[in-house]
């Protein structure tokens, strides 16, 4: 019996999402930071920029610290993970770093995650949405406690997405994760 995954769809920023750790990468050869670990470096007061510059990250595939947000985030922990050279980011190193990831945050006993798309431009996000449900399944395999994973996405995009990882999900056969959406994705409408 596999764990039940709670793929959950927000449009609110990583900063604002309400977990027990916030997940973000970024790459060697791309600076100014973007995305999620932009904004919660900006949050940081560039602690992370500082953190890179000083050469404690580099951003190398299999990197990852760690930090302590106190109240920056509304995780009290964030992960920032290095993705490798954007040149050589695929579909297949999607799925590994999705993987491994959610491995490292399973390993810590987290069952409540938010998460930027490691990576992927968020126009991008459907053409890779089942790397990324792969990833997760890889990750959460042989798991008996439920995720909470809230994917942090532009409101613009959440439908897209949402039919998206909902194909992938069915084209796996993955009855055990559970696609929708909060409500911060209806706001404004």
């Amino acid at each position: 019996m596999s764990a039940q995954i709670d793929l959950i769809l927000t449009a609110r920023p990583l900063e604002r999402v309400e977990s027990e750790i916030a997940v973000a990468g970024f790459f060697t050869d791309e600076r100014p930071l973007r995305g999620g670990a932009a904004r919660a470096d900006w949050r940081l007061c560039g602690g992370l920029s500082r953190r890179i510059e000083s050469g404690d990250l580099s951003g190398k595939s299999g990197e990852a610290m760690l930090i302590g947000c106190g109240r920056a985030l509304r995780a009290p922990r964030l992960m920032l993970l290095g993705l490798g050279d954007r040149q050589d980011y695929d579909q297949l190193r999607v799925s590994d770093e999705t993987r491994q990831a959610l491995g490292r945050c399973r390993k810590l006993r987290l069952k409540s995650i938010a998460l930027t798309p490691l990576g992927i431009a968020p126009d991008d996000v459907p053409r890779h949405a089942a790397a990324l449900v792969a990833g997760i399944l890889d990750a959460w395999q042989g798991v008996v406690d439920p995720m909470r994973l809230e994917v942090c996405v532009s409101k613009t995009e959440v439908a897209g997405i949402c039919r998206a990882l909902e194909s992938a999900r069915d084209a796996a056969g993955a009855n055990s994760v559970c696609v929708s959406t909060d409500d911060s994705s209806l706001e404004g409408r």
